[in-house]
């Protein structure tokens, strides 16, 4: 026997489905690329070659991110680049103190993309024509250009890949439904990795049930094809 509240919910896979359709419009969209840089993703950054991180599950996210941010090429929409700095001197007080209490004060043991370093270089190099955006905290929004980024290309929509799924990507994420009321997130669930599968998990959990749409890459693609389909 079902309630009379079952009995009225209605089907909302079209709904979703339409919805998404407008919501990744090509010509209001824009693709945001999360701190792809060689101390995170290269076999000599300092988290596989001196932390003994495990890199594999963000390194598998790369040929998927290429082929997305291919798409925004092909359609002549901007791709934003971050590069994140975690240097001491650069962050907050509170930043500051976490670095003398928990990192040891050793600045070059225990602090990845120093700016100026080869760890804090883009391991996907940036093209010409993309949007680099440097950025001195977790998210890619406070505090840095990417509120003027939005306002100048007339955003609608934020397409989001990179790294890692717990920190800057669901920082990142929290401050633009926060402060873009008008903008619309969406994270791509298969360009998303962190070093931490526990911590990743948890969070895609969070982000899927508070901060959707959550979708594939291949979702995604089938979006964008289907604006092809229109034009031909």
């Amino acid at each position: 026997m079902t309630t009379s509240n079952e009995a009225a919910a209605p089907n909302l896979e079209p709904l979703q489905e339409q919805r998404l359709h407008e919501i990744l419009n090509p010509t209001h969209t824009a693709l945001l690329v999360v701190d792809l840089q060689n101390d995170f993703l290269s076999p000599e950054g300092k988290s596989s070659a001196m932390w003994h991180q495990d890199i594999n599950a963000m390194q598998a996210t790369l040929p998927k991110i290429e082929a997305v941010t291919n798409l925004f090429y092909a359609k002549g929409r901007p791709v934003i680049r971050t590069r994140t700095y975690e240097d001491p001197e650069l962050r907050t007080e509170a930043g500051r103190d976490r670095f003398l209490w928990f990192e040891g004060n050793d600045r070059e043991g225990e602090v990845a993309c120093l700016k100026g370093t080869w760890g804090s270089e883009l391991y996907t190099p940036a093209r010409d024509g993309d949007i680099v955006i440097e950025k001195e905290r977790i998210s890619a929004y406070v505090g840095t250009e990417l509120p003027k980024v939005i306002a100048e290309q007339a955003l609608k929509t934020l397409v989001v890949v990179g790294l890692k799924t717990q920190r800057c990507v669901a920082r990142t994420v929290q401050d633009l439904y926060d402060n873009e009321p008008s903008l619309h997130v969406v994270v791509l669930e298969d360009c998303v990795a962190s070093d931490n599968t526990a911590l990743h998990d948890a969070t895609m959990t969070e982000l899927k049930m508070f901060y959707p749409p959550v979708i594939s890459s291949e979702g995604f693609e089938r979006v964008w094809q289907s604006y092809e389909d229109k034009t031909t």
